[in-house]
């Protein structure tokens, strides 16, 4: 009895004492709310740690926030983007703190990613990094990626390939170190270096506009970049220079396109849903010139019977531009969004729909895009975070640009006077005398589809390995794939007036290409920040592999006529080029 009674005795003094230990760790509350000093508007997504701790706040909508912190003063620093960080003390007696930050004008506090893992604020880089916040991207409403940055990185030139919906954009940088090779900059999304190609259908078998006949620059393509949605990018940020090739080796050295996507934030569920509707317009005519009578049209044309016998009591005008160009169908896009969190457990989801109208006959653009991020706490070191995304788009882009066989709308139309009519008569859609072929015809019967699925995902693992002082090791892994398929379809019937004019009655074009990239990268970051503060040094060492695996076939067959019918059946192939994988 004896000793179980002083068994129990020492229990309840170790118990005794947990408790008090307990209780003088016990972490208090500390509220308050985040403000601009210029406006006295709250600051939303601010973040708010405690220094010295990993204790991190962000506040919501309305500025506030709420977060746990030991007893004693604290010191408490806050940061939001566009705005002076902030460091505060709260005394052992405080339960409430209201900051007001200063407005960052020259974006000075700006964090800007400077390798795999590293960062540092802007004021501190050795070399110049453009940095685009997600509200430049998506103030107004943009067919790609491409037209959102285009104006807003310095020393940057954005060129469209052509004005066909569905994008196709060359961004170059300057200070680019090829004549003759690609000057597109590598592209990465959450770490994972993705494939911007721009894969060629292979109109060149149509239009010649490459004079070989084969894929090439002159199809007018579709850059990969065009993929993603403005919507899900929280930043965007350009590194050129010999910093760029440093991290990235030489398949920077046109410069490197950071974009991260958007995680979510500690608090409740989080709901947006953005709806447009609008309409593509021809901004300008080139214009045709009208003529007045058969002596004008004559003095250009001849005395031709045909021209004497149309403008025969004078010249009637059609605009060729307005009948080809006028379409106005309905644009719309809709984007929704969820994220939300808990301390172990944040999400972000979003889903996109969209539909383009061309201001062409048969144009548009179709793309749906769903994305998933993830971010999860295993225990007290392991960080867990995971990027997926799934894109389906179509885009019918008609035919444009150059081309050397006359089939080109505004290569057409110079040699085509206004007084002649272009439209069908009964169906039928009569041969155009003053040149090769009757552009209404050919918007209104030759396809030009790019048919798209596209993966994305990454998976990253942290691992907070040291924490003791001023000391801090960090090791990171990250796993990515980027996988799509990709068809072109070309179809120009034998109807069409260009198409015997080559030797053959029609063309057939299908293209398949797919494309697979596997990236695997490691890091580890020791920081060093005595308690004095006056400086910080960062260390990193790493790895990084890429596996590319590009798959590309082009093939071009013939039509012909039997009977009535028009019979699209390929009958001989005389391209069919092929890509082997390559690994680096």
């Amino acid at each position: 009895m004896g000793k179980r009674a002083l068994f129990a005795v020492l229990l309840g003094l170790a118990a005794t004492a947990l408790g008090v230990r307990d209780a003088r760790a016990q972490a208090r509350v500390i509220t308050g709310k985040v403000a601009s000093a210029q406006t006295g508007q709250p600051i939303s997504s601010a973040n708010i740690s405690v220094l010295g701790t990993i204790i991190v706040a962000v506040t919501n909508d309305r500025g506030e926030y709420t977060l746990s912190a030991g007893t004693g003063d604290v010191r408490l620093q806050v940061r939001a983007v566009g705005f002076k960080r902030k460091t505060v003390t709260v005394g052992a007696d405080q339960g409430q703190m209201d900051v007001s930050l200063d407005q960052d004008v020259f974006n000075l506090e700006a964090v800007v990613v400077t390798g795999q893992a590293t960062a540092v604020e802007q004021r501190n880089l050795a070399n110049s990094v453009a940095t685009i916040a997600p509200e430049a991207l998506t103030r107004a409403p943009t067919p790609t990626i491409e037209s959102a940055v285009q104006g807003k990185i310095p020393g940057a030139l954005v060129q469209t390939n052509s004005g066909a919906p569905g994008g196709g954009a060359q961004i170059t940088l300057r200070g680019v170190s090829t004549i003759n090779g690609s000057v597109n900059p590598l592209i990465v999304v959450d770490g994972l270096v993705i494939s911007n190609d721009a894969i060629a259908s292979n109109m060149n078998a149509i239009t010649a506009a490459g004079a070989g006949g084969n894929a090439s620059s002159q199809d007018n393509p579709v850059n990969r970049i065009a993929d993603l949605n403005p919507a899900d990018i929280a930043s965007v940020q350009v590194l050129k220079g010999a910093s760029a090739a440093a991290i990235y080796g030489s398949e920077a050295a046109n410069g490197v396109m950071i974009i991260t996507t958007k995680r979510g934030q500690l608090g409740r569920p989080k709901f947006t849903l953005t709806q447009r509707f609008g309409q593509y317009r021809l901004a300008r005519k080139l214009g045709q010139r009208q003529f007045l009578d058969s002596a004008d049209a004559a003095s250009v044309f001849g005395h031709d019977s045909l021209v004497g016998q149309i403008c025969a009591g004078g010249c009637p005008a059609f605009d060729f531009e307005q009948e080809i160009y006028g379409q106005q169908s309905l644009s719309f896009e809709t984007d929704g969004s969820v994220s939300g969190g808990t301390d172990q457990t944040s999400y972000f989801v979003s889903g996109l729909v969209k539909r383009d109208g061309g201001i062409a006959r048969n144009t548009g653009y179709d793309k749906q895009s769903l994305r998933a991020n993830l971010d999860q706490l295993l225990g007290s070191r392991f960080h867990l975070a995971v990027s997926t995304q799934l894109i389906h788009s179509l885009a019918d882009r008609g035919i444009s640009n150059n081309d050397n066989t006359g089939t080109s709308t505004y290569l057409v139309l110079p040699f085509t006077p206004s007084f002649f009519d272009l439209r069908p008569v009964g169906g039928e859609y009569p041969s155009n005398p003053f040149s090769q072929s009757n552009p209404l015809q050919t918007f209104a019967l030759l396809k030009n589809d790019e048919d798209l699925w596209r993966v994305l995902a990454t998976t990253r693992l942290r691992v907070d390995a040291l924490e003791s002082g001023p000391h801090r090791l960090e090791l990171s892994v990250m796993g990515g794939l980027d996988y799509y398929e990709l068809q072109n379809d070309i179809l120009s019937p034998p109807t069409l007036q260009f198409e015997p004019q080559d030797g053959q009655p029609g063309t057939i074009v299908l293209g398949k290409t797919s494309d697979q990239r596997l990236n695997l990268s490691g890091s580890a970051i020791y920081n060093y920040s005595p308690a004095s503060g006056t400086y910080s040094a960062t260390t990193s060492a790493g790895f990084q592999f890429q596996d590319v695996d590009l798959n590309q076939t082009n093939a071009v067959g013939r039509t012909f006529l039997a009977g009535q019918r028009n019979i699209n059946q390929a009958t001989s192939i005389v391209l069919n080029q092929t890509l082997t994988p390559t690994t680096s």
